[in-house]
């Protein structure tokens, strides 16, 4: 053997001062280790055969089935067994009538709160506005500017989600109005709804696109003659006035608060204010049709106790008294449809 370091050979094994047979050899030279360890760490099952890996196939999207699956997950609570009388009969279809006034119910709701809403943010722009006056002659506090800020700028997200969120429910309300009035008069509405949501939205015939189809959607519940040129009532004319004066003055404050001058975002401010009374007055009028038009459609008895003048007939003779009170009856048991619904008594 020779050693790698010095190169020099190493004495035979029986040779005197050869190292005994199995040691560590060193060169006896240099003194190197001629037979080193060398250690290899192999895992427990390296030595076992290994089984053949499946190739993973490429995700081709959930699963199909050729027939409805009969399995599933156990629920956490199991269904009740049906008792001797059988399973539970279905809850029945709730009446148009009643879906129409739980809607016309809603909107009412979120148009006083987007009323409110209007009339606090009225009320800040007018402070902002008495401290923009205020701040020609002397130096304002950091405070209630910095309050009257903050107020604006909330009311001036919430306001407009509020209104939105009426818009929305007033084109579903009115939807709906519209089907049943169709329904129960025999009529045919003038504009396709898709024509009233798009007429409802686009500037310039959002002035008069939503007043016509209240007033058609009046027309047609109080059972008026076909013929006729449809004429709003007053509570129909009082919204059309409120929401023209709204939409007209909320483009007017949008359109001036664009000018960089002071006096521009001085006129802003105030025209913001009385838009935002225009957006109160209309959601006030918006409530007091939608509850006309709603009791105009759907009328609900009256409770015990209390009458309707449904409608003012002819006179009659006495010998027409029992089929006069049973057409009375019938009319009265009709809900009010076909000529409107008349003051209560009590």
């Amino acid at each position: 053997m020779t050693c790698p370091r010095c190169g020099r050979p190493q004495p035979p094994p029986d040779a005197p001062g050869a190292p005994r047979a199995g040691a560590t050899r060193y060169c006896v030279h240099c003194g190197r280790v001629l037979a080193g360890v060398r250690w290899v760490a192999l895992p427990p099952d390296a030595l076992r055969p290994r089984e053949p890996r499946a190739p993973r196939r490429p995700y081709t999207g959930p699963p199909r089935y050729r027939a409805t699956p009969r399995w599933s997950l156990r629920s956490w609570m199991p269904a009740p067994e049906p008792g001797a009388e059988g399973a539970l009969p279905a809850p029945p279809p709730r009446e148009p009538d009643e879906v129409l006034r739980r809607r016309g119910g809603l909107l009412v709701r979120v148009a006083t709160v987007t009323a409110v809403l209007a009339g606090l943010g009225a009320l800040a722009e007018a402070v902002r506005y008495g401290l923009l006056v205020a701040s020609r002659s002397t130096a304002l506090p950091s405070g209630p500017v910095t309050a009257s800020d903050a107020l604006v700028a909330l009311l001036g997200v919430l306001a407009p989600a509020a209104a939105l969120a009426t818009g929305v429910l007033f084109l579903w309300w009115l939807h709906l109005a519209r089907g049943i009035t169709a329904t129960f008069s025999g009529t045919r509405p003038a504009r396709r709804f898709r024509a009233v949501v798009v007429g409802s939205v686009l500037p310039g015939p959002n002035l008069t696109v939503p007043g016509s189809a209240l007033t058609e959607l009046e027309h047609a519940a109080s059972g008026l003659p076909r013929d006729e040129r449809p004429r709003p009532s007053t509570p129909v004319r009082r919204w059309w006035v409120a929401w023209d004066a709204s939409v007209v003055l909320g483009v007017a404050a949008v359109l001036r608060g664009l000018g960089a001058s002071t006096q521009a975002l001085a006129d802003s401010v105030l025209l913001h204010a009385i838009a935002d009374v225009a957006a109160a007055v209309a959601a006030l009028a918006t409530v007091r049709v939608v509850t006309h038009l709603t009791e105009l459609i759907a009328p609900q008895l009256r409770p015990a106790g209390r009458e309707a003048v449904l409608g003012v007939g002819p006179a009659r003779s006495a010998g027409g008294a029992a089929s006069a009170g049973a057409a009375e009856d019938g009319d009265a048991a009709g809900g009010g449809r076909g000529r409107g619904v008349g003051a209560e008594v009590g």
